[in-house]
């Protein structure tokens, strides 16, 4: 985990261990005291150093985040696929550009069933 101003960035093992806990901050925020939170989310390799990460997966997740309204998980066509789990489903939120991607991104908002 990494703070950075008042977002926090976060490596998971999987995309299915970050939609579940991303859902769970989400919901557990206002609950202490935070003010309503929003994450963008994509799933792919990752250059690891110095307790740091860094690369296009990365890159992508930091601009879908700008795509998520309060109390919103929204992820890539990638971390939506490989999502593992009965109890999140996916709503398609459509195509979008995103700064320094060639190619549109597809999205879709995370939910608990």
């Amino acid at each position: 985990m990494k703070f950075l101003g008042d977002g926090v960035m976060c490596h998971f093992a999987g995309p299915t261990e970050g939609v579940l806990a991303a859902l769970e901050m989400v919901q557990e925020a206002p609950r202490v005291g935070l003010p309503p939170a929003r994450v963008g989310l994509h799933a792919g390799p990752v250059i690891a150093r110095d307790s740091d990460y860094f690369g296009r997966t990365v890159n992508i997740a930091s601009r879908v985040v700008a795509h998520a309204q309060a109390d919103q998980v929204v992820v890539t066509e990638d971390a939506c696929t490989l999502c593992d789990s009965n109890a999140v489903r996916f709503e398609p939120l459509g195509s979008v550009a995103l700064k320094g991607i060639t190619a549109p991104v597809s999205l879709h908002r995370a939910k608990l069933t």
